[in-house]
């Protein structure tokens, strides 16, 4: 029998695994000697029902059918019997994929959606860097039906994300990183979500992780990864039960989500001062994601839309990544803000509570679920990134509008 860890017990290298709790008992076996841990996610019937670890580091082989008998009493989320599946056909959906001198990761992402259990979209690649040809080159390549590449030289995610919207000619939107594959029930999944009864604006779904082989992986893993204070069960998420400001809703990843189109009419689109590209870093689609739940909107988090992540491999990248997550929170406030001053007042009351807590990460007081040897550095690029983002984002737009 193996024997079940933590998440924060998690070290290099891991094997991620996906394992069906549905299916017949496999007599498979697989070579694990290569790894020290084992991420699990356990599905009944495509849906997370479980995310388990363990340690394999004196295993060579694990046979399977053993692994499904020690997590049997895992009892998953049954399948919503609200969802009205013979209804999700009527949602027409554009995929997009806005990209920036990436081949190789491209490609593995479209081929993904080649693989899609619902061929029933379309396909938009944002190129955010044509001078390279590169990203074209990989569009004709791989020549998928009901795709278009459109070259878009401002540089900046918000902006390839803007002119992705601009070319949709569908009702519904979804967007993928090219960092990411999505798992071949994706397109169904985010269907099955617009038909949900709760009418979303917005249906997000769960960012997995694709690969766990080195630190930096299994350090942002242990962080929560993606999908940090999500769980799996499906929930409907609107005002008054959730503040749109802080802390920022169980919402969402930008890599894994999707909009009724009609909205952006509504809340307008990403707001260019934020995201990859610029000074910001990140944060545009939690700007978008609040001013949908202000005005009233319902966003569905939906863990059976799956996609698969790979983490960033060297530390440097994360402590990068650590600082930009930061910077984006404060950016987006005061993008909040720029948009809608009264907001100013509630984020005043807010804003102790905020730099208290990351100034008590960095000074070591990390949650129980981190292990004692997680890098207080990592949390000294966030305070950085806290401190600098409102000052990154008026920088943004003075530079921008002049």
């Amino acid at each position: 029998m193996l024997v079940e860890i933590s998440r924060g017990e998690l070290r290099a290298p891991a094997k991620v695994l996906d394992l069906e709790l549905a299916a017949p008992t496999s007599e498979e076996s697989i070579d694990v000697s290569a790894y020290r841990c084992l991420w699990v996610l356990l599905r009944r019937e495509g849906i997370p029902a479980g995310n388990l670890f363990f340690d394999v580091e004196n295993v060579l082989r694990l046979e399977l059918h053993e692994l499904l008998k020690q997590v049997e009493p895992v009892r998953g989320n049954d399948r919503p019997t609200d969802q009205p599946i013979e209804a999700a056909s009527f949602h027409q959906i554009t995929v997009v994929v806005c990209t920036r001198n990436r081949p190789d990761s491209l490609r593995r992402t479209l081929r993904s959606l080649q693989s899609q259990t619902d061929s029933d979209f379309d396909l938009l690649v944002i190129d955010n860097g044509p001078e390279s040809k590169s990203t074209a080159k990989v569009f004709d390549d791989l020549q998928m039906p009901r795709s278009r590449y459109v070259a878009e030289t401002r540089r900046g995610l918000s902006i390839a994300r803007n002119t992705g919207l601009d070319n949709v000619l569908t009702n519904r939107v979804a967007w993928i990183d090219d960092d990411e594959v999505a798992d071949e029930n994706w397109i169904k999944s985010l269907k099955l979500g617009f038909s949900h009864p709760s009418k979303p604006a917005a249906v997000c779904g769960l960012m997995l992780p694709a690969e766990l082989e080195t630190e930096a992986q299994i350090r942002f893993e242990q962080y929560g990864g993606f999908n940090k204070g999500r769980g799996l069960a499906y929930e409907v998420i609107s005002i008054p039960s959730t503040i749109p400001l802080y802390p920022l809703p169980a919402v969402g990843s930008g890599g894994n989500m999707a909009f009724r189109m009609d909205v952006f009419s509504k809340v307008g689109h990403f707001d260019r001062h934020l995201g990859a590209g610029t000074r910001t870093h990140g944060g545009e689609e939690t700007k978008l994601f609040a001013s949908l739940l202000s005005s009233g909107e319902v966003i569905l988090h939906w863990p059976s839309a799956i996609t698969w992540h790979f983490h960033r491999q060297e530390m440097s990248e994360l402590h990068h990544q650590f600082y930009g997550y930061s910077a984006g929170l404060t950016a987006f406030w005061a993008s909040m803000v720029r948009s809608e001053p009264s907001v100013l007042w509630e984020l005043l009351k807010l804003m102790p509570r905020a730099f208290t807590e990351y100034r008590q990460k960095g000074e070591g007081a990390t949650s129980e679920e981190l292990p004692l040897d997680f890098p207080k550095s990592l949390f000294k690029s966030s305070q950085k990134g806290l401190a600098g983002g409102a000052f990154a984002y008026m920088y943004e737009t003075l530079r921008r509008e002049t």
